[in-house]
This record gives structure tokens, C-alpha cells and sequence, in this order.
């Protein structure tokens, strides 16, 4: 009996895809497993990965498909793990303000069933309505504008249920806000990508849902304004939801503030009375530097939103990346960029998200010149004592356009770490370092 015969008799479902066979539950993988499974419970997880990790079969974690760009190419596996079959509410208590779901539930799906109580979970990552999964959210920990307010799925994540690479299922973390002292496992798993366990299950904190909400939309005729527009709102008493600087390319791609060289979004969440005693306190901390100071509902705001959302993904570029600094320095690292010689034979597109020290960078342009961008992107993230991570690499370009910068002293405990879990690298190490 052949080893894809055996898997597909461990799950409830299994596909064996031909040439060209891509769509919702295919997605473009980048390499050709020799079967896809849909387990329905954990016990399936676990025996498929017992048997795999017996045979030496690599074996693939995935549910939405969203994010299979993120990472370095995975060589040969031999089955795909689809969890698109795990998506049920498994608890939801609203007076704790925590909920349990099964990984291969929707984010949108999770969000609109803790709303039924008027809660929310905080994240909003790109793909939100493309099918991101909650299992695919927190092993990418990919966020969205709502994460200078409430963070990102690791700060929000409680407890998880997973599969080791040789079967073994554990429990990790609980299902309270406050929990025993000790190594906080669960956000070990965050920004994984799978490499360490499949996700199964995962306990996540909640917030209340907000009654009233309202964005701001400053445009400023020079990056000098506005980065001292910037500071005083991160030094003021007010705590946006949102928080953005946009360039001058996105602040007309967005028609956020067409025509400006800066723009700031902003937008804050709370009672009525206290939304606008925080717009009011920005209008007069930034007065006299904004060119244009616009106010908008939600209904307004929400395209503005979804694109800031989703940037930089799909961009069609010659690669994304993302830079996490300083908050001082993600203040000034569009003009950094703008004033970076090796960067003018390439278009470039920069969102910065100062209360979390995050930029994100689109690249556009011919192969050669989309390399020395890519170096010299690298080399400011150095020099600014930052990291970077670069995605969406084009095909052509992978080979001379690695997904993470150098790790530094970190990889050896980054290698360690995957050799308790996975000591056979039965689970995709190399989406993050060479297993050797």
C-alpha cells in the first residue's frame, strides 16, 4: 500500500491534485505534494503526522492559502494539511471576554460570531476578506491598522491547542486572561509559520466593541510638518485606534489627501464624548503644521481603511517588505527612503505605522535594480538598529532576495527550538532557515 493510499485512510477527506489543479482549496503552493488531507478533527492531525513523521514524509500545514508567499520556498513535501475543515466556535464566554475556535475558521467568520455579544476581536490582517483564517493569522502574526491600539495576534492569543511533528497532541497556555508564570508558549507559535506545530486550536482574549468612531485625515505639504505632527500625537494624552503615515505615492493612490506629500490617518474608537475630545486635542497640537485636516464617519473611511489594510498585498511589485524599527526612526524612515540614492531607479510606495515602530515597503522595477533596493533597504534596517523581512519576492528575483535578514545570535536558539518540536523537519523548516 502506498504511503498516499495510508494517509488518505487517516482523514475524512484527501485529494490528489493533477497538474494545473489550483483554487480555493488548492492554492499555488510553489512545489507539487503528492496528496492533500482534510482532517475534520485533531485526533486525524495527529495520526496523519504519527505516520509522517515515521516515514520521514514532509508534511505541509495550510488553511486559507492567503499568506504562502511569506517565507523562503519550501522544497519537497510530500502531503498537503489542509485545517479549512476545522472552522467551528468551540467557546465563546462574554463576561471573561475570551472565546476558543478551531484554526481553519475564518477571521471575518470568528469576528462576526463575537460581535453577536457586542465584542470584538481586534485584528485586522490583509486578505481579512479572502479568506484569512485564524489558523494562518496567528502563525503568521500578520496585523492591520487596529494593531497600534490592541496589538497583534500574539499579544492576544491565550492558549493553543496543537500537533507536534510526531503526533503528540499538547495543550498550551489556558483559557484565562491571567495566567500562571512561566515561558509563554503560545506566542512562540505566533509568526511560526507552521515550522514548530499545526495549529489546531487557539484561546483568544476579546475587547468590548466600540459605540462611536470617527477618522482623521491630515495632509502635510513637507515630511518636516509631518513628522512633527507625528510626534506630538504620539507624546499627547489620546490613543488611536489607527495610526498611519502615508507617502506622497499612497496618499493619492489611497485618496487620502491627493497632492500631498505626507498624509496621516488616524482614527479613534470610544463613547461619543471622548472621540471628540481627542480630535480636538489633535487639532490643536498639529495646528499650524497640517495643509489639510478632513473628519470622516465610518461609512466614509472604511475604503481609505481596507486599503490601508491590505498594503502591501498583492502588490504586483518587484517585492514587500517590512522593517521594524524604533519608533523615532519609523517616524523618519519615508524621508530616509525618499533621500536613499540607491532606491531612485525604483518606484517606491511606504506606509509607517509609528506607535508600533513598523514600516511596510512596496518595490517596483527591473530585476537589477529591485536587488540593490532590496540591499540597501537591508542595510538601513542595520544602521537604524532595526530588522526586515521581505515577501511576495518575485519568482526570478528568490534566489537573490532572501525572505529574512541575517538573525544574528538568535538562530542558534531559533534552531534549537525546532529541533525539540520537530527534530525530523517533517514541518516546513525552511520557510524560515536552513535546517542544517
Amino acid at each position: 500500500m502506498s504511503h498516499v493510499t495510508e494517509l488518505s485512510k487517516m482523514v475524512s477527506a484527501s485529494h490528489v491534485p493533477v497538474s494545473g489543479d489550483t483554487g480555493l482549496d488548492v492554492p499555488e503552493f510553489g512545489f507539487s505534494p503528492e496528496v492533500i488531507l482534510y482532517p475534520e478533527t485533531v485526533e486525524e492531525i495527529s495520526r496523519v503526522l504519527g505516520f509522517a513523521s515515521q516515514k520521514g514524509i514532509r508534511v505541509f500545514p495550510f488553511a486559507g492559502g492567503t499568506k504562502l508567499f511569506l517565507g523562503n520556498p519550501v522544497g519537497a513535501v510530500g502531503a498537503a494539511l489542509s485545517l479549512k475543515r476545522l472552522g467551528r466556535l468551540l467557546f465563546h464566554e462574554p463576561s471573561d471576554m475570551v472565546s476558543t475556535v478551531e484554526c481553519g475558521m475564518e477571521v471575518r467568520e470568528f469576528q462576526n460570531a463575537v460581535g453577536r455579544e457586542n465584542q470584538l476581536f481586534p485584528v485586522d490582517p490583509p486578505g481579512l476578506d479572502s479568506g484569512a483564517t485564524v489558523g494562518g493569522l496567528l502563525s503568521t502574526n500578520l496585523c492591520g491598522p487596529m494593531s497600534t491600539r490592541y496589538g497583534t495576534c500574539r499579544e492576544l492569543v491565550l492558549g493553543v491547542r496543537a500537533v507536534r511533528a510526531d503526533g503528540e497532541i499538547i495543550n498550551l497556555g489556558g483559557k484565562v486572561v491571567k495566567n500562571v508564570a512561566g515561558y509563554d508558549i503560545p506566542k512562540l507559535m505566533a509568526g511560526s509559520l507552521g515550522t514548530l506545530c499545526v495549529l489546531a486550536e487557539a484561546t483568544f482574549r476579546l475587547y468590548p466593541r466600540q459605540q462611536f468612531s470617527r477618522t482623521l485625515v491630515l495632509g502635510f505639504d513637507n515630511h518636516v510638518s509631518c513628522s512633527r505632527a507625528a510626534g506630538a500625537i504620539l507624546a499627547a494624552d489620546v490613543v488611536p485606534t489607527c495610526f498611519e503615515i502615508l507617502d506622497e505615492e499612497l496618499s493619492s493612490e489611497f485618496a487620502a489627501a491627493p497632492g500631498a506629500k505626507r498624509s496621516i490617518l488616524l482614527r479613534f474608537d470610544s463613547f461619543e464624548e471622548a472621540v471628540i475630545e481627542q480630535i480636538k486635542q489633535v487639532s490643536e497640537i498639529t495646528s499650524g503644521d497640517f495643509a489639510s485636516f478632513i473628519e470622516m464617519d465610518n461609512q466614509d473611511s472604511q475604503e481609505l481603511w481596507d486599503s490601508a489594510r491590505e498594503f502591501p498585498f498583492p502588490s504586483g511589485a518587484s517585492f514587500s517588505s517590512k522593517l521594524t524599527l524604533p519608533v523615532t526612526a519609523s517616524i523618519e524612515i519615508l524621508s530616509d527612503i525618499e533621500s536613499n540614492p540607491a532606491l531612485s531607479g525604483v518606484t517606491v510606495r511606504c506606509l509607517s505605522r509609528p506607535a508600533r515602530g513598523v514600516a511596510l515597503v512596496s518595490v517596483s522595477g527591473g530585476d537589477e535594480e529591485a536587488v540593490r533596493a532590496a540591499h540597501s533597504l537591508e542595510n538601513l534596517a542595520d544602521s537604524l538598529e532595526g530588522r526586515i523581512m521581505f515577501s511576495g519576492v518575485r519568482r526570478e528575483l528568490r534566489e537573490r532576495i532572501k525572505a529574512w535578514g541575517d538573525f544574528g545570535e538568535a538562530l542558534f536558539l531559533m534552531k534549537n527550538i525546532k529541533r525539540r518540536f520537530d527534530p525530523g523537519n517533517i514541518l516546513p523548516g525552511e520557510k524560515i532557515f536552513d535546517a542544517d
